[in-house]
């Protein structure tokens, strides 16, 4: 898939927790403020050191919203469709992932965690400030 740099930004990996991330770029992101637009497609793609050996790879988006978090409605969660299973402890990977943003989502600036799990935990995490808008 073709990425435009003009719609994607790389974020530092000071925005990143879990050193495993070596770098993630979002769609419609500047800084470390990402507006997404409902019922459009947004894209996640990152790389990453494996820091387990996993036979499954599952990913959580949430978005916290009065001091809750809540998953983000429509995600596909297995991330074995998005990357190479099973994963082995030390070995680099590419993850591409888009969604449709939920259009039942209302128009709200939040903190979205999107989470990557293995069979032992957390393999990679990430968060964003977020601006949900039609």
């Amino acid at each position: 898939m073709y990425y435009s740099s003009q719609s994607i930004h790389s974020f530092h990996l000071s925005s990143i927790a879990h050193g495993e991330v070596t770098s993630l770029d979002l769609s419609g992101c500047s800084g470390d403020h990402c507006i997404i637009h409902k019922g459009k497609s947004f894209t996640l793609k990152t790389f990453f050191i494996a820091n387990q050996d996993s036979e499954k790879l599952e990913i959580k988006i949430s978005a916290t919203m009065n001091n809750i978090e809540v998953p983000v409605p429509g995600v596909d969660k297995d991330g074995c469709k998005h990357t190479t299973c099973p994963l082995k402890k030390g070995q680099k990977y590419e993850l591409d992932y888009s969604l449709i943003i939920p259009t039942i989502l209302p128009n709200l600036k939040t903190v979205t965690t999107a989470s990557l799990v293995g069979d032992h935990g957390v393999v990679a995490c990430g968060k964003v400030n977020t601006e949900v808008v039609d």
